[in-house]
């Protein structure tokens, strides 16, 4: 099985790279690497369009968008073997595991490759473009489930995996103010669904079976929080156990609009891709420096601070309701 698994990944791999040609015919001067978690869902769908947004905004850059097809680093790591010999002038890797992706990350920039990484961090890079500061998010995310539930209650959350760097981040911030504001807010259990709506869906049921006292379900991860909202759904449990998280204003619309959800929190997802290139750029062209403003386009200037390995910027939080999210589409 094993065999067929790294046949298969291997066939989708020369797809991939037919589709996404790491040397083009433009006059571009500086060639980026972007590399989602995984491809093919709507998430990064959205992203894309920004990343495109940007790449046509700026002649002298050539973008390239390719990554796995699974949410896994090992993936990563054979996609990001095959590109480091093609010695492109920088390389973006959201990290599905920060530790593990940083050899092959190294062995990038001792080729000579700038390295940087956007939506998972690495724990080796020379910028990173956050999604959303840490610690406002996980405030943002008990905020909104403290609305619904009080501030006693049991609930239990759902993450992607327990290696993804966003997703630990926001979790530890998601307890750290729990412990210390809402002590009588009881996390019953945490477990991991990848990045699959019918995971999410499976294990959410079980909750749902399996704690009869449960008042609010965190759902971390974009397709993960449909996935939940859908099982809340299909119990008739609306209104009796609340479901916050993160996702897309297109995915949740529909759990907004029927009142199984009532706030969705996330980041914008074009503006987050149309950023990562414009980082991109300016590193390779002027440089990044802390408390000095650069400009990022339509987006208009951004500052970098200084966190544990170097710098780095963020987006604002969003807000999704019934009442605004026939606003966006994405």
């Amino acid at each position: 099985m094993r065999f067929n698994h790294r046949l298969s990944f291997a066939l989708t791999l020369v797809i991939l790279f037919v589709g996404f040609p790491l040397v083009t015919a433009s006059a571009a001067r500086y060639r980026i690497v972007i590399m989602p978690k995984l491809v093919g869902i709507k998430y990064y769908d959205a992203v894309k369009t920004g990343i495109d947004a940007a790449t046509a905004e700026l002649p002298d850059v050539d973008v390239t968008w390719i990554g796995p097809t699974e949410a896994t680093t090992e993936q990563q790591i054979i996609l990001l073997e095959q590109i480091i010999p093609t010695r492109p002038d920088l390389i973006a890797v959201a990290a599905n595991d920060s530790a593990a992706i940083v050899p092959v990350l190294k062995k990038a920039h001792a080729a000579g490759i700038r390295v940087i990484s956007w939506d998972g961090d690495a724990d080796f890079r020379e910028f990173f473009v956050n999604l959303v500061d840490y610690e406002k998010f996980g405030n943002a995310l008990v905020a909104a489930l403290v609305a619904q539930v009080g501030t006693e209650a049991d609930i239990a959350i759902i993450t992607t995996t327990f290696t993804a760097p966003n997703q630990v981040r926001w979790i530890q911030a998601i307890k750290r103010r729990i412990y210390s504001q809402y002590p009588a807010i009881n996390i019953l259990d945490i477990r991991p669904a990848n990045e699959s709506s019918e995971k999410s869906y499976r294990i959410a049921q079980d909750y749902l079976r399996s704690f009869p006292s449960l008042k609010g379900i965190i759902a971390l991860g974009v397709p993960n929080l449909p996935g939940a909202a859908r099982a809340v759904n299909d119990a008739g449990r609306q209104g009796d156990v609340a479901v916050v998280g993160n996702a897309t204003p297109n995915l949740m619309r529909s759990y907004l609009l029927q009142g199984t959800v009532r706030k969705v929190l996330l980041w914008n997802a074009p503006d987050h891709g149309y950023l990562t290139v414009y980082v991109a750029r300016q590193l390779l062209t002027g440089g990044l420096k802390a408390g000095e403003m650069f400009s990022a386009g339509r987006l208009g200037r951004f500052t970098p601070r200084r966190d544990r390995l170097n710098l780095q910027v963020a987006l604002p939080v969003m807000e999704f309701t019934a009442e605004n999210v026939g606003q966006y589409n994405f």
